[in-house]
């Protein structure tokens, strides 16, 4: 092809490009833009959240088996995330997986109820313990804050937004304990119970009660008082147990 005597030549064209190009990298590498790091959710994690939903909320209620293909296929995914989130939920104790290799989802059962509330007996009382002597004044206004969505939440039986306002509530006062290796362990335990908790709050005279006991645990730790914190996390845990376990099958039968 001839070009024109007029015309740049396109080699010249090319080496002017790649000089600009050049002096802009350069420019960069100078005077770098500065990204702030955008958090990101992998695959694998909400696939193990939209999952824990639907076994919470009762979608998919005990004894429910998960095959994984299936679940791939509803949740538009690859088996490989659904693996990993059934692997997550299987640790938190919400799946169970069979000798054969099946998942089903775990049985609410009176065996699992006492080995859950027996462990956040010890653990989240001792957290209560330390935590509320070491809240200082602005955790207690946040606190105070907690409290007053609780006592609306309460009011509405919004089930949903209690529980995790509830959990907000207690991690102000176990985290003012600077210990988040206890802290982590009763998070998770707080939330394996969580289908428990729900079979509570089923009446808007059991959502009384449980403001109660925050409205109690709210004074304990107003007062600095480890002690008392502690007390109250017993007692309402095992209230609980004595509610429920009538009402949930042995694993014996």
């Amino acid at each position: 092809m001839n070009v024109p005597p007029t015309s740049t030549p396109i080699r010249a064209l090319f080496s002017v490009a790649a000089t600009l190009y050049l002096c802009d990298i350069k420019s960069q590498i100078a005077n770098p833009v500065q990204f702030s790091r955008v958090p990101r959710e992998s695959v694998e994690q909400r696939v193990a959240q939209m999952l824990r939903d639907l076994i919470v909320r009762g979608d998919l209620p005990g004894g429910t088996p998960l095959v994984q293909r299936d679940l791939a296929q509803r949740l538009g995914v690859s088996q490989t995330p659904v693996r990993s989130g059934l692997s997550d939920l299987a640790r938190d104790g919400l799946v169970e997986v069979t000798d054969t290799g099946r998942a089903l989802v775990r049985r609410l059962t009176r065996e699992d109820l006492e080995e859950i509330y027996a462990a956040r007996f010890g653990l989240e009382g001792l957290a209560a313990r330390v935590g509320a002597p070491a809240v200082s004044d602005e955790d207690y206004k946040r606190m105070w804050t907690l409290m007053g969505r609780l006592e609306k939440l309460a009011r509405k039986r919004d089930v949903e937004q209690y529980l995790h306002t509830r959990w907000e509530f207690h991690a102000v006062c176990y985290e003012a304990s600077g210990r988040l290796r206890l802290v982590a362990e009763v998070e998770r335990l707080f939330w394996r119970a969580e289908r428990y908790n729900r079979l509570v709050l089923s009446t808007a005279a059991r959502f009384k009660r449980s403001v109660g006991y925050y409205r109690a645990f709210f004074d304990a730790c107003g007062e600095r008082d480890g002690e008392e914190a502690e007390h109250v996390i017993h007692e309402s845990i095992r209230q609980t147990v004595k509610d429920l376990s009538p009402r949930l099958p042995s694993e014996a039968r």
